[in-house]
């Protein structure tokens, strides 16, 4: 997947202004530097929608999965068979 941004002549200063405050002198690129800004915003995103998710009660968390169409998860107990001591093969 590519992604395109373009920046004006002033947003384009500030970016390599901020790429050259956290990287330095570094080699690396603009689209590394760009995924790596990406991701740790949607992993700051993340957090703070999981952060919000944990304070609703179980009634709104329920309405917004309806809103957004998620199907409730379904909790399946699947019974396991317990060997049994005589069944047991050995490697004799």
């Amino acid at each position: 997947m590519k992604i395109y941004i373009k920046l004006s002549k002033a947003e384009s200063q500030q970016w390599a202004s901020i790429k050259g405050a956290v990287i330095g002198q570094g080699s690396m690129s603009d689209g590394e530097f760009a995924k790596i800004m990406l991701f740790r915003g949607l992993n700051g995103f993340m957090d703070d929608l999981n952060k919000a998710m944990d304070e609703m009660s179980d009634q709104e968390k329920q309405d917004i999965l309806q809103e957004a169409g998620v199907e409730p998860e379904v909790e399946l107990e699947i019974p396991v068979a317990e060997e049994d001591e005589n069944t047991q093969s050995s490697d004799a």
